[in-house]
């Protein structure tokens, strides 16, 4: 095997593509979001025997997280906002899309992860006077997400 050495730059986040529900009715959380978390979570077991100590890894568990300031507003009114919109996915299986750069094509240098994904519920309002405060919008993958890199 040959020698591999990642130089690759550090990827500076701008404005991600996060979206869900199906292709042709796309919610897509842009303006309302300003971090975006996608992690992985793996449960261990580990047995001992005579010969030693050995360890397996139960499946993926993989989460995406949304720090959001909450908006109001329908499709097709003039505002569209993330409560009316994202509130009737709540508990529903949806597909889902996450592009780190939302503004090129998935590339080897902005690989695309999609999957089928089920919303939990999220505050109606959270926020100090005259002040909008951002919570989290978590978003459990269903499976193991598909990775594709065109």
């Amino acid at each position: 095997m040959a020698v591999v050495v990642l130089d690759a730059p550090p990827f500076i986040p701008v404005k991600p593509k996060i979206a869900i529900g199906a292709v042709a009715n796309q919610l897509q959380i842009e303006c309302a979001a300003n971090e975006l978390s996608v992690e992985v979570d793996q449960d261990e077991t580990t047995y001992e025997t005579w010969c030693g100590a050995y360890t397996s890894y139960k499946p993926e568990v993989w989460t995406i997280t949304v720090a959001v300031y909450q908006s109001y507003g329908l499709s097709g009114a003039g505002t569209i906002g993330l409560w009316n919109n994202l509130r009737p996915l709540v508990g529903s299986v949806q597909d889902f899309e996450i592009l780190p750069n939302g503004a090129l094509v998935a590339s080897p240098t902005n690989p695309k992860m999609t999957g089928k994904c089920l919303v939990k519920a999220f505050p109606f309002y959270k926020g100090a006077v005259g002040e909008p405060t951002s919570f989290d919008v978590e978003i459990a993958v269903q499976g193991v997400p598909v990775f594709a890199v065109a």
